[in-house]
């Protein structure tokens, strides 16, 4: 049943919301799952980033929505959302941090959501983690199709992005390095090095995650993003896979 609010959605735009809610919660799950679990991330790397790709942009732009009819009583206009937003998600993740850390004083409990703010800020990996996200998803998803038409893209293909992201996560865990360096010369550590980098990568999508639906729930995204928050972390068991 959907709670009417007097925020300026219709209940049919309450639906509606619940619904892209739904999916970009559960492409997040899906694809966090998919990415803890990689036995090898050469044959998973498409099917992550094209889950986590869309359910991050679907994120944003619902924080993004909600902020907006916050302040004024509307949803973002598609104008908003297909000439400036578009799929660039390093703009939108810049838009939506900034509009979290300038409304946290409507938070119920300002300190969860500046703790979920440091986490994120203080994080290393998010930013390569993003951008390559938004290669992917603006993109680079057809990198070899274009190639193929003898069209080549002109920046490098997304594995090249996701590559470095795998660099920062290592230059910047002092365990993950040595294990590195230990399964040179062990290479039966290779599966807890692997599964240890994913954990890392995934860890940072997690953090923006909390954040957001922290943002939510504290109120800084408004009255409606109050409920929205809490259900935007309800995940069920067939997708966690306890």
């Amino acid at each position: 049943m959907v709670t009417q609010l007097d925020d300026g959605l219709t209940v049919l735009q309450g639906l509606q919301l619940i619904q892209e809610s739904d999916s970009a919660k559960h492409l997040l799950a899906y694809g966090l799952r998919a990415l803890r679990t990689a036995a090898f991330i050469e044959t998973t790397r498409d099917p992550i980033m094209t889950m986590l790709s869309i359910g991050v942009e679907k994120m944003l732009k619902l924080g993004l929505g909600l902020n907006h009819l916050a302040a004024n009583r509307s949803w973002l206009p598609l104008v908003v959302l297909k000439n400036e937003y578009r799929h660039d998600l390093v703009k939108m993740e810049g838009l939506l941090r900034h509009a979290i850390r300038q409304n946290i004083g409507r938070a119920t409990h300002p300190y969860y959501v500046r703790a979920a703010l440091e986490a994120v800020d203080s994080d290393p990996v998010w930013p390569s983690l993003v951008t390559a996200l938004n290669r992917y998803g603006r993109e680079g998803r057809f990198y070899f199709l274009d190639a193929l038409a003898d069209n080549p893209q002109r920046e490098e293909s997304p594995q090249s992005f996701w590559d470095a992201t795998e660099r920062v996560a290592l230059e910047n865990e002092v365990e993950l390095n040595e294990l590195f360096h230990r399964m040179i010369s062990d290479y039966s550590l290779s599966d807890e090095f692997s599964r240890r980098l994913n954990e890392r990568i995934a860890g940072s999508l997690q953090r923006f995650w909390d954040l957001v639906a922290m943002a939510g729930v504290q109120g800084v995204l408004g009255d409606r993003g109050q409920g929205w928050g809490h259900d935007f972390k309800i995940i069920g068991r067939q997708i966690v896979g306890e």
